[in-house]
C-alpha cells in the first residue's frame, strides 16, 4: 500500500458517493430521462456506471501486473455497453445503487493495495492507438474515476420533461 494508491481510492470513493447521492436524488421522472450520453436514460447510465466495474477492473489489473491490457476494441465496447444499456431500460434504482457501492468497493480496497511500484507500469492501450498508460492514468482516467465522474455530469444535464420534478 502506498500513499498514492489511498489517495486513488479516496478519490474514487469521493466520486462514487457523489454519483449515488445525484441517482439516489432523482426523481422517477428524472431517472427515465433521456441523457446525452449514447442516447440512454438516467437509469440506463446510471447501470452502465455500476456495472462497469468488472470490466475497468480487467484493464486495472492486468497494468497493475505488468500484463498486456486486454485486446477489445471499441467496437467490442461499445457491443458490450449497448448490450447492457438494452437489458437495463428499466434498471431499478436500489438494484443500482447496490451494485454501485458493492463494485465501488472491491475496486477501491484493490486500489489501496497497489504498489507505487504497480502505479507505475505502463503498458500500450488499444483503444487510445496504442498509448502508453500507467496503471495510475488508467485509474484517474477515462477507465475508472473520470468514467465515474464524466457519466455524472450527463446524469446532472439529463432532459426532464417539461413541469417534472428533478
Amino acid at each position: 500500500m502506498s500513499h498514492r494508491s489511498t489517495e486513488l481510492a479516496n478519490q474514487l470513493e469521493q466520486a462514487v458517493a457523489e454519483f449515488g447521492k445525484t441517482i439516489q436524488g432523482c426523481s422517477d421522472e428524472a431517472w427515465a430521462a433521456a441523457s446525452d450520453a449514447e442516447g440512454w436514460t438516467v437509469a440506463q447510465l446510471a447501470q452502465h456506471v455500476a456495472g462497469q466495474f468488472p470490466l475497468e477492473m480487467e484493464f486495472i489489473t492486468a497494468a497493475a501486473e505488468g500484463n498486456p491490457l486486454p485486446p477489445y476494441t471499441w467496437d467490442d465496447i461499445n457491443s458490450r455497453n449497448d448490450g447492457r444499456a438494452g437489458r437495463n431500460i428499466t434498471a431499478a434504482k436500489a438494484d443500482v445503487l447496490r451494485e454501485l457501492g458493492s463494485n465501488a468497493a472491491v475496486t477501491a480496497a484493490y486500489l489501496r493495495a497497489l504498489t507505487d511500484e504497480q502505479l507505475d507500469h505502463a503498458a500500450p492501450l488499444g483503444l487510445a492507438d496504442g498509448a502508453i498508460v500507467t496503471t495510475q492514468q488508467l485509474i484517474e482516467g477515462g477507465v475508472l474515476i473520470a468514467h465515474v465522474t464524466g457519466h455524472l455530469e450527463c446524469i446532472r444535464t439529463a432532459k426532464v420533461p417539461t413541469g417534472a420534478r428533478r
